[in-house]
C-alpha cells in the first residue's frame, strides 16, 4: 500500500518533469487524471468526489501540489457522460479561469435530452441525473465568461498545443470516430420522429462508453495513452479497432505509459493496442476499480495485463473485497432482509499512483510513487 497523501512534499513540479496523477476511489465513485506537461502547465481529464465529504478530488489534489489553478490549468476533458467521471467537473471549471473545456461530440441520449430541456425541472434535474447537473452547470460558466472556452472532441483532433523552453507538447484525442459521431445522430433522430409520432419504437442507444474520449499526450519524446472507457468492437469504423487502424496523429508514437480503459474490463482489452502502440519492454500500466453492483478488474484480466508487463499499479483494491453494510435501525433493517438479503456497502477507498519522468531525457523511465491504497499488482492479487 502506498503512503499518506499528506506526504506529498514536493509543491510544483520542476518545470522539465513530465508528471501524470491517476486518482481512483474504488466502490464506483470515480477517477479522475490530472497531469503536469511541463513548465507549470496542467491539464485534468474527469473528476470525482470523496462521497462523505463531498469533496472535488482533483482539485484538492492541485490545491496540495500548491499549483495556481486559475492561471496554470490549461485544459479540461470530460471524457464521457458517465457520473463515476464527471462529479466536481463544474467545481473545476469554474476555478480554472484559464483553462479551455473539451467534452466528446456526442453524449448518452438520455442525458442529452435532460440537457437541452427535455426534462429540464430545477432541482429534479440534479437528482435526475448528477452528471447532466454537472454538464449543465458547465454550459452556464462558458456562457457566463463569453468566451469560446469549450472543444469537441473527435478522432485525431488537436486538443492543446504549447513550445516554451524547447519543450513540445501536443494533446490529441484519439476518439469518437466519425461513425459514433454519425450513430449519434441517427439516435437523435429517431427518437425525435418517435415523439412526433407518439410511437413505442425501440431506440438504439449505445453506451456513453462508445463515444469515450481516448487521449494521446505527448511532451517531446514521451507518450502517453488514456485510455478512459472505450470499448473493443469488432467493427473497426469504431473503438479500439478504429484507432488501430486509422489514426493518423498516433502512428509512429510508442507510448510508455497506458491508463487501462474501462477499470480493466475484458471489453476494454484488445492485443493489439499492447503489440502496436506501447513500449512492451518499459510500459507502465494503471487502472482503476470498479464495484457497484459488478466488480472490476477481474482477476482473469488481471493475469492478462500481467502477461504484457510487471509494471501494473492500481488506485486500490476495493474490487476484490466486500463490506457488510452499516448498522441501520431495525425497521430499515426489515425491509433490507425482505427485499434483499446480501446487501453490501460500496465502501469508499481513495488510492493515488503518481508517475514521473524527465522530458529532456528521451532514454528515461517513469518513477512512481504510491499513495494512500494504491498499489503494484501481482501474481499473488490474481490467485
Amino acid at each position: 500500500m502506498g503512503v499518506k497523501l499528506s506526504e506529498i512534499t514536493d509543491k510544483i513540479p520542476n518545470t522539465h518533469i513530465l508528471e501524470v496523477a491517476l486518482i481512483g476511489t474504488g466502490g464506483g465513485y470515480g477517477e479522475s487524471i490530472v497531469i503536469h506537461l511541463a513548465n507549470n502547465e496542467w491539464i485534468i481529464i474527469d473528476s470525482c468526489k470523496d462521497p462523505y465529504t463531498k469533496i472535488c478530488l482533483p482539485l484538492d489534489y492541485l490545491e496540495h501540489r500548491g499549483v495556481d489553478i486559475q492561471n496554470c490549468v490549461k485544459l479540461i476533458i470530460c471524457s464521457h457522460w458517465h457520473d463515476d467521471h464527471i462529479q466536481g467537473i463544474s467545481e473545476l471549471l469554474a476555478k480554472s479561469t484559464s483553462a479551455v473545456f473539451c467534452m466528446p461530440m456526442v453524449a448518452d441520449l438520455s442525458k442529452f435530452y435532460r440537457f437541452i430541456g427535455l426534462d429540464n425541472s430545477g432541482p429534479e434535474l440534479n437528482a435526475s441525473g448528477s452528471s447532466t447537473f454537472e454538464m449543465n452547470t458547465c454550459m452556464k460558466i462558458i456562457e457566463e465568461r463569453q468566451l469560446s472556452i469549450s472543444k469537441l472532441a473527435n478522432q485525431d483532433k488537436l486538443l492543446y498545443k504549447s513550445n516554451c523552453n524547447g519543450t513540445n507538447v501536443e494533446v490529441f484525442s484519439l476518439s469518437p470516430s466519425e461513425l459514433v459521431i454519425k450513430e449519434f445522430g441517427l439516435e437523435l433522430s429517431e427518437s425525435l420522429m418517435q415523439e412526433a409520432a407518439d410511437k413505442n419504437i425501440k431506440i438504439i442507444a449505445n453506451s456513453p462508453n462508445t463515444k469515450s474520449v481516448v487521449i494521446l499526450v505527448s511532451v517531446n519524446s514521451h507518450h502517453v495513452l488514456l485510455g478512459a472507457d472505450l470499448e473493443a468492437t469488432p467493427d473497426n469504423k469504431k473503438g479500439w479497432l478504429c484507432i488501430l487502424d486509422t489514426s493518423e496523429c498516433i502512428k509512429g508514437k510508442k507510448c510508455s505509459l497506458f491508463k487501462i480503459p474501462h477499470h480493466g474490463s475484458e471489453n476494454g482489452y484488445e492485443k493489439r493496442i499492447w503489440n502496436e502502440l506501447l513500449e512492451n519492454d518499459t510500459i507502465v500500466a494503471e487502472l482503476t476499480p470498479f464495484h457497484s453492483g459488478k466488480s472490476l478488474p477481474k482477476k482473469e484480466m488481471l493475469r492478462t495485463y500481467l502477461s504484457h508487463t510487471n509494471k501494473l499499479y492500481i488506485t486500490s483494491l476495493s474490487s476484490f473485497t466486500r463490506y457488510k453494510p452499516k448498522k441501520r435501525n431495525k425497521s430499515i433493517e426489515k425491509i433490507i432482509n425482505q427485499y434483499n438479503k446480501k446487501l453490501y456497502e460500496d465502501k469508499y477507498k481513495f488510492g493515488l499512483v503518481l508517475s514521473s519522468i524527465d522530458i529532456t531525457d528521451p532514454n528515461a523511465e517513469w518513477d512512481i510513487k504510491l499513495y494512500e491504497e494504491a498499489t503494484q499488482i501481482n501474481e499473488d492479487h490474481c490467485k
